[in-house]
């Protein structure tokens, strides 16, 4: 008599290969770049200052893009900050906030803020980021009374924002400082224009 005998098995090995794509995050900066001359139009001092974007201003942003059938853009309207030793939070708003606006000024020859006119947004590139600029217009502000310090910028917007020097009504978008506070005396012009970048 024969024995048989027989042996049986599996085996499998699998192999997957796949591209892992990361998640996009997109960045939200935005810069103050300010000039002053004199009475003759010689320039005293320039200065270029990033901004913080408050948490309020980041809200109506993505309110406005993602549900805004019904919202109504005021502005936005670009003040002056006074003082020096600035201090800026997140959770500022244009109503509690540690600073104070700087209103020795005129605009088109009123003591109104500024009228922020922002030029289409661009985007530059695809690999391996994507630049998407706005900036606006160049705004003048005539320093008028006794001039004094300027500590840096505010931008407010969204509804009930105002153009009167000191109102408190509004969102406050982004605020922002100079290294080193500025001086200015009446008859200065300062020139001050914001452009706002998202990187992905």
């Amino acid at each position: 008599m024969q024995k048989e005998i027989s042996n049986f098995g599996d085996h499998a090995q699998v192999t997957m290969q796949s591209n892992v794509v990361g998640a996009e995050s997109v960045g939200i900066e935005g810069v103050y770049h300010v000039v002053c001359r004199d009475a003759d139009g010689n320039i005293k001092w320039e200065d270029e200052f990033p901004n913080l974007v408050n948490a309020v201003g980041k809200e109506l942003m993505l309110d406005t893009l993602l549900s805004g059938t019904s919202y109504t853009t005021v502005g936005p309207f670009l003040g002056l900050i006074s003082g020096t030793g600035l201090t800026f939070a997140a959770s500022d708003t244009l109503s509690s906030k540690s600073w104070t606006e700087f209103t020795n000024y005129t605009v088109g020859g009123s003591a109104v803020r500024g009228t922020a006119s922002f030029s289409a947004a661009t985007s530059t590139g695809s690999t391996p980021t994507n630049v998407t600029t706005k900036t606006a217009s160049a705004i003048t502000y005539t320093i008028t009374g006794g001039g004094g310090t300027v500590g840096g910028c505010f931008l407010v917007t969204g509804s009930g924002a105002s153009s009167t020097q000191g109102n408190t009504s509004g969102t406050l978008y982004s605020a922002g400082a100079f290294g080193t506070a500025k001086i200015t005396t009446a008859g200065d012009t300062v020139s001050v224009t914001y452009s706002t970048t998202a990187t992905s």
